[in-house]
Formats: structure tokens, sequence, C-alpha cells
């Protein structure tokens, strides 16, 4: 397992754990995530979707997460708890800071 898969699902499980948050969706789009699964049954290596993105360029790191909220009300506030706890995922392990973290509702309710 790589650094960065190894990365990101630990992140996924983190970000899983902010209070509000109920769901995580995978970050790459629908049909690709289909294919991708479709070919690891067919060559028997199944491959788990990635929750929590974490992409590497010149200008750094950024980390994409899409969330399901249960409450209307609290959104603004768990993507701020979702946000704050990417930050200090990054501060706490030491690497690279993050230079831009994305947080998208997908669902609400």
């Amino acid at each position: 397992m790589s650094t960065t898969t190894h990365r990101t699902e630990e992140l996924a499980v983190v970000v899983g754990r902010v209070p509000g948050v109920d769901e995580l969706y995978p970050t790459s789009p629908v049909l690709p995530t289909v294919v991708q699964r479709v070919v690891g049954v067919l060559t028997q290596r199944p491959t788990a979707p990635e929750f929590v993105a974490v992409t590497e360029s010149d200008d750094g790191l950024t980390a994409s997460v899409a969330i399901g909220i249960s409450d209307v009300a609290a959104a603004t506030d768990v993507c701020r708890r979702v946000y704050a706890t990417i930050e200090g995922y990054f501060v706490a392990s030491g690497e690279a800071a993050v230079t831009s973290i994305e947080v998208t509702v997908a669902r609400i309710g």
C-alpha cells in the first residue's frame, strides 16, 4: 500500500468521525468508479473507492472530500469542522502543509 493511499484512507476515517458527518462519498466521478469496480471484479483485484482525494502539485497539497450531513441547520458548522480536521491532520502528521481544502456537501438530510 502506498503512502498516499494509506494517507487518504486515514483521512477518510478521521473525517467520518467529525460530528455531523453521516456519510462520505467517492471523490471520483460515477462512471470511472463503476468501470474501476468492474475491472477489479474481473481481475479479482477489487479496489475500494477513494473518499478523500489528496493531490500534489507545484502549489502544494489539495485535499478534497464530499460529505453527507443529516441536519441542514448545521451544514456550515459541519463543513468548518471537517476543514479544521483535515488541516489539523496535516499539521499533526508533520507532512507538507495542505494548501487547499475542498469540502463539498453532497447530501443534506
